[in-house]
């Protein structure tokens, strides 16, 4: 393998096609939060449907419900930045840390 492909292979993270029910906070104004849905998530960053996209570089919060068993649910709690808009939704990445919790 040629290092340029090794190079792009390690920057690339798997992303799933998962609708999660998802509450995004905007950090600079606290306006209440809205609730979308995630067309694809990764390990470092999630796409979110919305009409009304942020622009870039805005940072959110973000909290995902994750369906566990049909009575057990539970979420995961980070910040992240806005990487893309577009027309349909924004690109958000991750904050290294993050917290998993059962609700």
């Amino acid at each position: 393998m040629d290092k340029a492909a090794d190079k792009q292979e390690k920057r690339e993270v798997q992303r799933f096609d998962l609708r999660l029910h998802t509450v995004l906070q905007e950090l600079r104004n606290r306006a209440s939060g809205l609730e979308l849905y995630t067309r694809d998530i990764s390990s470092d960053g999630a796409y979110l449907r919305m009409d009304r996209p942020l622009p870039p570089d805005t940072p959110v919060e973000l909290t995902f419900y994750l369906p566990v068993q049909q009575q057990i649910r539970s979420k995961i709690q980070t910040n992240g930045r806005v990487i893309r808009s577009e027309d349909t939704g924004i690109a958000v990445r991750f904050e290294s840390k993050y917290q998993i919790l059962a609700l």
